[in-house]
């Protein structure tokens, strides 16, 4: 877990006009909660994205100092925020920690490799879970949990309890939950086009003439 810094300044919380202003400066508005209080406070968004695009992205702890407020912070980001169709950053919520105090986080399973399953008979790598909830010291939270996978088979899965962390980690879920399995293929329905189509070829043929009956008299 490596730490961030981070800097803006506490803001008034008003209507809707100025947190429209500072969007239009390059800011994000936000909050900081945690440990008693709770502080408005504008940040730059390009300072946020350059977080979330580095390793860890959201799981960083993040050093943060804000103009006007009393005391450094630690903080991890909580909720952001984000415009459905531009992207832009709308408003971040930021948690202020305690380091030497567990916190409970969602860390993202990363798979690594690919089955022997899905490579050799045609299955399918099925994620029922792609993230699970943690708890240790803000400090030891992983990137993220790598799940190796190579040797699973069709049928094969890997639960919560064959997950690997390290020892001051604990995962807060259902051990026997199964977050990545390897399914069957899907089964695909064959249209038998050569029966279907030889009744209609045969109805296609055009009638032969019937032959005279033996004995019978060919026509004047």
């Amino acid at each position: 877990m490596s730490e961030e810094v981070l800097s803006g300044s506490t803001r008034q919380i008003g209507r809707k006009g100025p947190c429209r202003r500072l969007r239009s400066q390059g800011l994000v508005p936000g909050i900081v909660y945690g440990l008693g209080e709770s502080v408005p406070v504008s940040v730059a968004a390009k300072d946020v994205l350059k977080i979330l695009e580095s390793k860890g992205g959201a799981h960083h702890i993040i050093k943060a100092k804000f103009d006007g407020d009393k005391k450094d912070r630690h903080v991890m980001i909580k909720q952001l925020d984000v415009h459905p169709i531009s992207d832009k950053l709308l408003h971040i919520d930021l948690l202020e920690i305690d380091l030497n105090k567990p916190v409970r986080f969602p860390v993202d399973l990363e798979v690594s490799g690919v089955p022997i399953g899905v490579k050799e008979k045609g299955g399918r790598l099925k994620m029922n879970k792609s993230r699970v909830i943690v708890e240790c010291l803000p400090k030891d939270i992983p990137d993220t949990i790598v799940v190796p996978v190579a040797g699973l088979d069709i049928g094969d899965g890997v639960k919560v309890s064959d997950l690997a962390v390290p020892a001051n980690v604990t995962i807060m879920e259902d051990p026997d939950f199964v977050v990545i399995t390897v399914i069957q293929p899907a089964a695909v329905e064959v249209t038998p086009v050569a029966a279907a189509a030889a009744p209609a070829a045969e109805a296609a043929k055009p009638a032969e003439a019937a032959a005279p009956a033996k004995g019978s008299a060919p026509s004047k």
